[in-house]
């Protein structure tokens, strides 16, 4: 393959990744359903590229999407926020999670040739939330601020419980030890040890940003750091990614974590990162999404009809959890509208993608089908969410509205229709 024409693709990948930015802002339909189907184009339908050309190389990728993604997650995981609107964010989040993690693990346990673990790990996997498809749809969509907020902060939590979970259930395929209480011991130690080294690492980070700020090119330094406690922690035997997301969670919440009496006594000025530093890391996440999404789409196998079909099912599946959560999760002022919104974003993103991998690299049998499965609910999610939110959003649905959230609260949109028609 000639390197000019791929140089050139690249290039055109970059732009193409913001014009579809703008669309998303337009349309409401995410802009990583056209990377996907730029992978799809590329890959499975002209065969011009193979997720194999990559080699080795396709693995490390997913590694480093894994934590950029991961720290940059934890960087925007707002603690005091949170903790202002938590009760109706909390119970949504986990009656959502788990709601949803239950049914596809009997759904993929009995319709597939995956074991109990395999079924638990790709369901821990799709239950969550894809921040990076929810955050920039909500900016635009007609909701109250309340239910955007509970939908940016469930998004948030909602992968971190994700992630938490599913890395719990693939820690446990490294136990050989059958005895259950030996198996928690391993896997509460290595959480346990991860949380302190990423806690660690946060902190002393923040201490030292201020001596790193007056070094030339500097910027790059703190998701390089996030690459050594991924790694450090991961050589230990710990938990490298909840390694990486608290490193994040610790540097974006330091106020919050701070101690003042450490401080004084030792002259510590922990800082928190300023507005370019978090658009430089905005803009990393970019370009590695970007990539990453048209990687899925090489990645995913038309030919693979029962990894399709079970797609289907499982989304099906998410939107009817994600339906019941909100009915009986979310407060009864909630405008009507604003629950039906609530009720159909299932996309699934970045993390569910990267997690799916893991498995493949680790050797686990069947994790070919693991990930297949996945990157097809990954793409038919958010196909079937942009979908749902186009009518919803064009009154097409109004008459399943009056019933599905009958004793909701009413939107400032559909008193002006009743104004109207008096």
């Amino acid at each position: 393959m000639e390197i000019a024409p791929v140089i050139v693709f690249v290039g055109l990948l970059i732009f193409m990744a913001h014009f579809f930015v703008a669309l998303f802002e337009k349309t409401r339909v995410p802009d990583v359903l056209y990377l996907i189907l730029i992978g799809l184009v590329l890959g499975p339908i002209l065969s011009l590229v193979r997720p194999e050309d990559f080699g080795k190389v396709g693995h490390v990728f997913t590694t480093i999407a894994l934590v950029i993604i991961l720290f940059e997650g934890g960087l925007d995981l707002a603690i005091a926020d949170l903790m202002k609107s938590w009760r109706e964010t909390v119970f949504i989040t986990f009656l959502s999670y788990f709601l949803s993690s239950i049914l596809l693990t009997v759904v993929l346990y009995y319709m597939t040739v995956l074991d109990l673990h395999a079924s638990m790990f790709v369901a821990a996997v799709l239950a969550g939330p894809a921040p990076s498809v929810i955050i920039p749809l909500v900016r635009h969509l007609r909701l109250k601020d309340s239910s955007k907020t509970t939908l940016t902060l469930e998004s948030s939590l909602g992968e971190a419980l994700c992630i938490v979970i599913a890395l719990a259930i693939l820690e446990a395929y490294k136990v050989e030890e059958v005895r259950i209480g030996r198996v928690l011991g391993s896997l509460v130690a290595s959480f346990l040890f991860a949380v302190v080294i990423g806690a660690i690492g946060g902190y002393v980070w923040s201490v030292l940003l201020n001596k790193m700020r007056q070094l030339r090119n500097a910027i790059i330094t703190t998701p390089s750091f996030a690459f050594i406690l991924y790694g450090v922690a991961d050589f230990l035997g710990f938990s490298g990614p909840i390694a990486v997301l608290t490193f994040g969670i610790v540097l974006g919440n330091i106020k919050t974590f701070s101690m003042e009496w450490l401080e004084r006594r030792l002259h510590l000025t922990p800082l928190v990162h300023n507005e370019t530093e978090k658009l430089f890391f905005g803009e990393l996440v970019f370009v590695v999404k970007t990539f990453f999404f048209v990687f899925i789409g090489l990645s995913v196998q038309l030919t693979d009809y029962r990894s399709i079909a079970i797609g289907v099912t499982l989304t099906g599946i998410l939107l009817f959890s994600r339906f019941a959560a909100v009915r009986v999760g979310a407060s009864r002022s909630t405008p009507g509208n604003d629950a039906m919104l609530m009720s159909v974003l299932v996309p699934k993103g970045t993390a569910a993608a990267v997690l799916a991998g893991l498995p493949l690299q680790m050797g686990i049998g069947g994790g070919d089908l693991m990930q297949n499965v996945t990157y097809g609910v990954v793409t038919l999610s958010i196909l079937f969410s942009a979908a749902l939110v186009f009518l919803l959003e064009r009154a097409q649905l109004d008459e399943s509205k009056s019933w599905l959230f009958s004793g909701f609260g009413i939107s400032t949109q559909e008193i002006g229709h009743h104004e109207k028609d008096a």
